[in-house]
């Protein structure tokens, strides 16, 4: 990630006001720039800005402590368990399904060997597993990776190695997978609607996993789903929350 450094250290360099600039009044006309991108962009927006800009540049981030609460713009060095309840249980789902998508290669991490609390892996990494993963991102994280992407020549990048190319065609099944997934699920919401629903006609998650797993061979042959069920739970879990509750407008 040294490019990286490299990059941000430039951009951080030209923005810096020096000593000299000191001595000719450029120090107020620099506050009131601050002011107002404050003004234009929303004190919370600049400070997302510079916590991004702060771990972009480590060369690798630990997967549950630093890497999941960036990806929920929260400051990897605040106490994740004062989280409001909503989102501490969000998080914990996070990472039970990154331990799943590491133990099915679908996401890299440098120390696979230590256990998975000292598990750590690349920023650029963990960014493309979170956009093919179709995870909702801050928009200042999605710009400052995108940022980076560009930025690093591909010259300057190390050549494609076998454990990346299993990384491809991971992700690649992971896609496959959950394209059969979500196509099974509306075939059993079609074919057996009230087995996918409880007494008060809401459609249960459990019950349409258990349906996938017990009629999918229909649909699968002799060919097996290379997701656990957490995944396959989190994944159809994921579209049923969009739905509104019985009874509501929309």
């Amino acid at each position: 990630m040294s490019i990286i450094r490299k990059i941000l250290a430039w951009i951080n360099v030209s923005s810096d006001v020096t000593p000299a600039s000191q001595h000719t009044g450029l120090v107020p006309v620099q506050a009131g720039l601050n002011q107002r991108l404050q003004n234009i962009y929303g004190q919370e927006k600049i400070d997302l800005q510079m916590l991004y800009e702060k771990w972009v540049v480590k060369d690798s981030w630990l997967l549950k402590q630093e890497a999941l609460p960036l990806l929920f713009g929260i400051d990897p060095e605040s106490d994740i368990t004062i989280l409001q309840p909503e989102l501490l249980e969000n998080f914990n789902q996070l990472w039970c399904h990154s331990k799943d998508c590491v133990e099915q290669g679908l996401l890299k991490v440098i120390n696979r060997e230590q256990g998975n609390e000292n598990w750590r892996a690349n920023p650029l990494d963990i960014y493309r597993w979170a956009r093919v993963s179709r995870m909702e991102l801050p928009d200042v994280f999605n710009s400052v990776m995108e940022f980076v992407t560009k930025s690093i020549k591909q010259q300057e990048l190390q050549p494609v190695s076998r454990d990346e190319s299993n990384i491809d065609d991971g992700y690649i099944r992971f896609d496959e997978n959950r394209e059969k997934v979500l196509g099974i699920a509306l075939a059993l919401l079609a074919a057996y609607p009230e087995k996918c629903k409880n007494g008060r006609g809401q459609v249960q998650v459990d019950k349409i996993v258990s349906l996938i797993y017990e009629k999918g061979e229909f649909w699968l042959g002799n060919e097996a789903l290379d997701l656990s069920s957490t995944v396959v739970r989190d994944l159809i879990s994921k579209w049923l929350n969009t739905l509104p509750s019985p009874g509501t407008n929309g």
